[in-house]
């Protein structure tokens, strides 16, 4: 059994069969099957009724048999992810809107994440005189629910606004769960308008009303799926949903001072560097090994460039235990990260010697490849302390890694042609370097915001391994965005 089903429902007169190609693509990802089975939801949405005998179901009626089809796949999988197109998203949404007003919201516990491609939130206007007349003449019900301002879609998306996205904690009538919107950027049935409507998390792809859910050559469809399942996948469960699982099905408790032993994740908060452009930022927490589709992760190092050892929890140690290559039986056959350190610092430095602060050199990921992650670069960060087993952050170093790390990724998706839009950054300096998160978040974000607003093509990720560090970080990005809203 695998820990997540992501389900796909597809829109009007259509059937699973307009999902093929997309997840015929996510099935060639080892890291994906390794995680998620693959579901998709099929309904009765035919052009014509002419049988006396039938009737074409109303949304209810289909949010109700969504109902029972995740009830199916939800005794088999510990979280669940709902992707939609077009008319699919309402279902979706009346769906959700009915559990919460039927005062069972815990029972959605399980969905980490709705994800909409081009959803006909506020109606689609194609073709509305032509489709109302094929209404009157086959009795369509699930046509009535795409005209504009729609009296019960209105409803539906106003209950999933208050008691989905704007929730906070679990409740009879409240569940948080993410819900994400994509439009077609070349869309003339729903409109992009309509497509992203109220909800604050959204974005639009290349496509028409159906390329937009096609892979293809640009890969953005693609690179964005990966991105919304992996973080279905760490999206933390409700408090209240886990205090009330019986005690064998609880998930693990955070152990060792607080430190999370599973990857959860929050975000994206969109900040702007200028009027024009917003950054989305991320915040994990938990073991960086976990870590899954980031172009590049950063490693806090000494001075000397000498990675922790393999069994030591840092994030050194953990990204060099996570890159190398491994046996049947888990020996280390290839040390990825170690080993091309070395090896730069051999030619380009000297072995055994302090290299300047701020340094930033890059290695191959190795076997976090299988996840997603191109590169991982070591940054001279902690300068040791002669003597002693303590270490000292000099604020420069930090401003100088941030210039340094964007530099090179400029320089290396020109001459690797890898396309690396994303960059996890630690807290640097926070760790044996002996300084808090708050002065370690401040040294960062006033040399990341530079490079940022002379260079806004980048996602950031912040990763962390303690609940308090990852609360606060969290904390530190919302007050953020708050003082761009002043």
């Amino acid at each position: 059994m695998r820990k997540a089903a992501v389900i796909f429902i597809h829109g009007l007169f259509s059937s699973a069969s307009t999902w093929k190609k997309l997840t015929d693509d996510l099935s060639k990802s080892n890291e994906i099957i390794e995680q998620f089975d693959i579901e998709t939801f099929e309904y009765a949405t035919p052009r014509f009724a002419w049988n006396p005998l039938a009737r074409i179901p109303d949304l209810n009626v289909v949010a109700d048999n969504l109902r029972g089809f995740i009830i199916d796949v939800g005794e088999l999988h510990e979280r669940i992810i709902l992707v939609t197109h077009s008319q699919g998203g309402l279902v979706a949404q009346r769906y959700l809107s009915r559990m919460l007003a039927d005062g069972r919201a815990a029972e959605l516990a399980k969905i980490r994440r709705l994800v909409m491609f081009a959803c006909p939130n506020n109606g689609s206007e194609l073709f509305l005189l032509s489709r109302r007349g094929l209404s009157l003449l086959t009795r369509n019900s699930q046509e009535r629910e795409l005209r504009p301002l729609q009296s019960s879609v209105v409803e539906s998306q106003r209950r999933v606004m208050r008691g989905v996205v704007q929730a906070t904690e679990l409740s009879h009538n409240g569940c948080p769960i993410p819900v994400v919107s994509y439009a077609g950027e070349t869309d003339n049935v729903v409109a992009p308008a309509s497509a992203l409507s109220v909800f604050p998390d959204s974005a639009v792809l290349p496509g028409d009303h159906f390329s937009v859910i096609k892979p293809n050559s640009n890969g953005r469809l693609l690179s964005a799926m990966r991105r919304e399942l992996s973080s279905g996948l760490m999206e933390p469960f409700p408090e209240k949903y886990l205090e009330d699982l019986p005690s064998h099905r609880r998930l693990p408790k955070d152990q060792d001072g607080g430190f999370l032993t599973e990857q959860e994740l929050l975000g994206p908060i969109s900040i702007h560097t200028t009027p024009n452009a917003a950054i989305r930022f991320f915040v994990h927490g938990g073991p960086v090994e976990q870590l899954a589709n980031v172009d590049v992760v950063l490693s806090s190092e000494n001075t000397y460039l000498q990675m922790s050892q393999f069994f030591k929890s840092s994030t050194s140690g953990s990204l060099r235990f996570a890159a190398a290559i491994k046996g049947d039986g888990g020996e280390i056959q290839e040390d990825v990260a170690g080993d091309h350190l070395v090896s730069w610092l051999r030619n380009h430095a000297t072995y055994g010697l302090q290299v300047a602060e701020g340094t930033v050199v890059p290695t191959p990921a190795g076997a976090l490849a299988a996840k997603n992650v191109h590169r991982i670069y070591h940054a001279a960060i902690v300068s040791p302390i002669s003597g002693t087993n303590n270490y000292t952050v000099n604020p420069l170093a930090v401003t100088r890694a941030i210039h340094n790390i964007f530099d090179l990724a400029r320089r290396e998706r020109k001459e690797l042609k890898v396309q690396l839009t994303s960059i996890c950054i630690p807290l640097f300096g926070a760790g044996r370097g002996g300084i808090n998160i708050t002065k370690s978040f401040d040294l960062i974000w006033d040399p990341l915001m530079k490079e940022l607003t002379n260079d806004p093509s980048w996602e950031i990720h912040f990763t962390t391994r303690r609940r308090q560090n990852f609360d606060q970080v969290y904390k530190l990005l919302q007050g953020k965005k708050s003082a761009e809203q002043l």
